[in-house]
């Protein structure tokens, strides 16, 4: 935990069971380093953790995220904030006939990154609008399914090395999206191989799985090997393993991707407007199996 005298000035609740914790009684906008500090710490105790009621600009916001490590330029650049490859736009809105952002996105359970050398470490939400109802983001505690499974089962799986394919995963979102995938990014996250369980520094270990980008398991039949994947996120995502979040303008959500799960829910998108920045922060150390 961190030193009393900084966490005494804000509030920290868990939430999940456990899987995270929110934050409230901080402005990110005016916090000292060792504010930043210590939410970061808090941070990686769990796997989650939502702050409550911020108004920042880009800039703080990417000094909040660079706390927890170095950021990450988004795949598709064509959808990142004007100035800032590190902001990708999440959005349904219209401006001079231009759609601004990435509608529809992350609506299957799956975790950011996985088609990277290196996954990426955590994603961070940000909400400048978001709808009354509708368009949550449910996380699954990755841990808590693993522990949930039977040891011969885990034995079995601790065994598997997973295939990551960014032109799959592209495929899987839209697939006439394969045709605008460039060949400077399929050069920059080419197919890579992951286990399919991660041990933490504690010695906890976690399923790592993604519905759209697992196009196999190495030396396995590929149908059969996402058919598995689907079977063991539907495992995985079952009530007592989720935490679901309900968006706020001006709530920050992050997660750390290899030991969750994330997606996003439906809302009338005709009748509301949704705006929600993303960054990423790499990985920094290799996964572990």
């Amino acid at each position: 935990m961190p030193d009393t005298a900084i966490a005494d000035t804000f509030t920290v609740t868990p939430i999940g069971n456990g899987f995270g914790a929110e934050i409230t009684g901080i402005d990110l906008a005016q916090a000292s380093d060792e504010e930043l500090a210590a939410l970061a710490k808090i941070y990686r105790s769990g796997s989650v953790m939502a702050i409550r009621g911020q108004t920042l600009n880009p800039d703080e916001l990417v000094r909040f995220c660079q706390t927890l490590g170095t950021m990450e330029n988004h795949t598709r650049e064509q959808f990142t904030l004007p100035g800032y490859p590190t902001i990708y736009v999440l959005s349904n809105k219209e401006v001079d006939g231009r759609k601004i952002g990435v509608h529809r996105d992350g609506l299957g359970w799956h975790s950011d990154g996985t088609y990277l050398a290196e996954p990426l470490d955590t994603t961070v939400l940000y909400a400048l609008e978001a709808p009354p109802e509708g368009g949550n983001t449910m996380l699954a505690d990755m841990h808590s399914a693993y522990e949930a499974l039977s040891d011969a089962e885990k034995a079995e799986l601790d065994q598997i090395q997973s295939l990551h394919s960014f032109v799959f995963l592209i495929g899987q979102l839209d697939p006439q999206a394969q045709s605008v995938v460039t060949e400077d990014q399929k050069r920059r996250a080419p197919d890579v191989v992951h286990p399919l369980v991660l041990e933490r520094e504690n010695g906890a270990r976690s399923l790592y799985l993604s519905s759209g980008s697992i196009r196999e398991f190495v030396g396995q039949d590929p149908e059969a090997s996402r058919q598995r994947v689907r079977d063991l996120i539907a495992h995985s995502t079952r009530d007592e393993f989720v935490y679901n979040h309900k968006w706020e303008v001006g709530d920050i959500l992050l997660w750390d991707n290899r030991y969750s799960l994330h997606r996003a829910t439906e809302y009338d998108d005709k009748a509301y407007t949704r705006l929600v920045y993303r960054l990423w922060v790499n990985g920094e150390t290799g996964l572990a199996a």
